[in-house]
């Protein structure tokens, strides 16, 4: 196997644990309790609208096979979404982006799978924040790329020799938590890392650019960078 497959096997073993763990929360944790409380709450209702009690063995029948039901296509949705294979998809969209020789994908590869067994040259963390749900994100530099897997989008892979200035910077950004009878607005700042490439012209906006919740993290992050020698502006 060649050092830029292994590379993206990782990576599907990386997020891969992340996915079993969520699967395996939902099947233990979510759906028994889903197929608790549904017959329960069945069975309540209909004790409450003074039906008979045979009634109530049935609601609470019906109970039990809406949770199956609405628990069977839960899980489904998520075992759709959760598949390893999917996120190493992006990654290899990402590597397609920057028009790699087999030559340099295998360097790619090599280079990578040396920083990520770095802690020097990897930053592992969780993303924390509004619709946030604690997945877990990492940053990897190495001496031609920086690498940014679990934000948002899901992988962005950078040049660096493609780059004539690293900025830091700031948004404020808006986001809406919703639950079953209200909604929640939230104003947060996102911090920026934007990479310009050298031969933008007269383009304003970064060629990429790298979002965090945590302000601790994007410093890291920098001075990560800064101290690789790569062109962060002070």
């Amino acid at each position: 196997m060649s050092s830029y497959d292994q590379w993206l096997k990782d990576e599907e073993e990386w997020i891969g644990a992340y996915c079993k763990k969520t699967l395996r929360m939902s099947l233990f944790q979510v759906i028994p309790a889903m197929l608790l409380i549904l017959p329960l709450l069945f069975a309540g209702l209909s004790l409450a609208g003074g039906s008979s009690r045979e009634d109530m063995y049935y609601c609470a029948l019906g109970g039990l096979l809406a949770g199956l039901i609405v628990g069977g296509f839960y899980y489904l949705i998520l075992r759709i979404g959760l598949r390893p294979k999917a996120y190493v998809r992006k990654i290899r969209k990402s590597v397609e982006a920057l028009s790699l020789s087999k030559v340099e994908c295998e360097a790619l590869g090599e280079e990578m799978r040396k920083a990520q067994a770095d802690a020097a040259s990897c930053l592992s963390y969780k993303v924390t924040g509004p619709n946030a749900k604690g997945t877990p994100a990492r940053f990897t530099l190495t001496p031609h790329y920086a690498f940014l897997v679990g934000s948002y989008p899901y992988s962005i892979l950078v040049r660096l020799s493609d780059i004539e200035e690293i900025r830091a910077g700031q948004e404020q950004k808006t986001a809406v938590t919703r639950r079953a009878k209200s909604k929640t607005l939230h104003v947060f700042t996102l911090y920026t890392i934007g990479f310009y490439a050298k031969d933008r012209g007269k383009e304003t906006l970064p060629q990429e650019a790298m979002g965090f919740f945590d302000e601790s993290i994007r410093s890291r992050i920098l001075r990560m960078m800064r101290e690789a020698g790569a062109p962060v502006k002070p």
